[in-house]
């Protein structure tokens, strides 16, 4: 898109006015009012490398697009739609005359690629100041902790599923199809194994035997076609000149490593032993089983954040594929606040966080984390106003995930999940707390 500063603000005969047609007490209009579209826009000019686009205002389009993204929470398709047709969205890309306009679905996703994950936490970490601000002197300092887990876009894993999938893949994209490249064929049991693999799947409540003899035949299986991928892919690197060849090799072999790491992993797993950092995703190796103990789910898949709640504001504190401790995560998170120059004058949080009175003390915080078995003396934040904030609190988890998308996030890269975490923060903040 290469569109000049005098195409935003230019009127024919026939064009009304984008500020005509919006009323002043639409919701979203109030809220895209308020934002300080300067500081925004510099952010927005981090993603082009060249200075005519720096120059234009296509930073100022894109990261109107992006702020409207945050709000409404929509797929890049109906985006495409919305930027032809809404008009609010073409109010937040920063049109003043109402007119039919195309952009392809493709462009807001290379354009929060070249962002980059910094510059949307910083934009992130504005908007969050600014709603701290918005709120009543009294909230300002006040927060409640906790943690919980957006899930990613993975099916539930399985030890026969998981070696199915990597024993699939080095058969169909290694051995198969860079096999005729560098004509090599090899006996990779491709029929035997998949049939072994159904078969499993069709018994409703296999005994520990039948589970143990098919984990011990798909080793096998996966042994072998290890065995034949690196020898094909040895072949294919000799051969390999060409750009495109030499970046399919190094996709082939980083997803080898992780077929060889996942092999490891389950024998060690077969033969009783216990193992770190556990791969449950072949295609998304960075995800880990996070357990959280509850009656309907245990374990869960994905982002583990620590967040706090600041009257009606969401402060994201801390997001990782780790499953880290909650009071480790209080603590890291009181600290993350501190240096963004927000006040904390006391932290409310369930047991989980327990053991966190003198870290408390030492930061001059009241201390507001629920203790286990008796107390010898009665707490510091009262029991109605503590009870009030953990339910501010739950609410507001509640909301951003099932409005914003973080019950079920539908990325497929580690960028993805982090920046759909921080949209959601983004937009929460701008329509509850902004």
């Amino acid at each position: 898109m290469k569109i000049k500063k005098q195409d935003t603000t230019a009127f024919t005969i026939f064009s009304t006015h984008l500020h005509k047609l919006i009323s002043k007490e639409d919701p979203k209009r109030k809220i895209l009012d308020k934002l300080d579209w300067k500081e925004l826009e510099e952010y927005g000019k981090k993603a082009y490398a060249s200075e005519w686009y720096q120059e234009c205002s296509n930073p100022r389009i894109m990261i109107g697009l992006f702020v409207y993204s945050c709000l409404v929470d929509k797929t890049y398709r109906e985006l495409e739609e919305d930027f032809k047709y809404h008009l609010i969205c073409q109010y937040a890309c920063g049109f003043t005359e109402v007119k039919q306009r195309n952009i392809d679905h493709t462009t807001l996703i290379k354009f929060e690629k070249n962002l980059k994950l910094g510059n949307v936490l910083k934009i992130k970490d504005m908007i969050e100041k600014a709603s701290i601000e918005n709120q009543p002197s009294r909230k300002k300092g006040s927060h409640s902790f906790d943690t919980s887990v957006a899930e990613s876009n993975i099916t539930y894993p399985t030890d026969t599923k998981l070696m199915e999938t990597v024993r699939k893949f080095l058969v169909e994209d290694v051995i198969k199809k860079v096999g005729k490249q560098v004509d090599q064929e090899h006996r990779h049991y491709g029929r035997v194994a998949r049939k072994d693999y159904v078969n499993f799947c069709k018994k409703r409540k296999p005994k520990k035997q039948e589970i143990k003899k098919i984990k011990k035949k798909q080793l096998q299986y996966l042994k072998r076609n290890i065995k034949q991928a690196e020898k094909v892919l040895e072949a294919f690197e000799k051969i390999s000149q060409t750009k495109q060849e030499k970046k399919q090799y190094k996709k082939l072999k980083t997803k080898l490593i992780i077929a060889k790491k996942i092999y490891e992993q389950q024998k060690d797993l077969y033969e009783g032993k216990k193992i770190k950092n556990r791969i449950v995703s072949f295609h998304r190796p960075e995800i880990r089983p996070i357990f959280r103990g509850k009656t309907k789910q245990n374990t869960e898949f994905g982002v583990k954040l620590g967040m706090t709640t600041c009257g009606k504001v969401i402060v994201l504190g801390k997001m990782s594929f780790d499953n880290f401790h909650d009071g480790a995560g209080l603590r890291e998170t009181v600290q993350t606040i501190k240096k963004k120059g927000n006040k904390i004058n006391e932290i409310a949080a369930d047991k989980g966080c327990a053991g966190n009175d003198r870290f408390c003390k030492q930061e001059g915080i009241k201390n507001g984390i629920e203790r286990r078995g008796k107390q010898k003396a009665p707490p510091e934040i009262p029991k109605k106003r503590f009870v009030r904030m953990r339910n501010e609190m739950e609410g507001a988890f509640g909301t951003i995930k099932m409005v914003f998308g973080l019950m079920k996030m539908r990325a497929k890269t580690t960028y993805g999940d982090l920046l759909k975490i921080c949209k959601a923060c983004i937009g929460y903040n701008l329509k509850y707390a902004f």
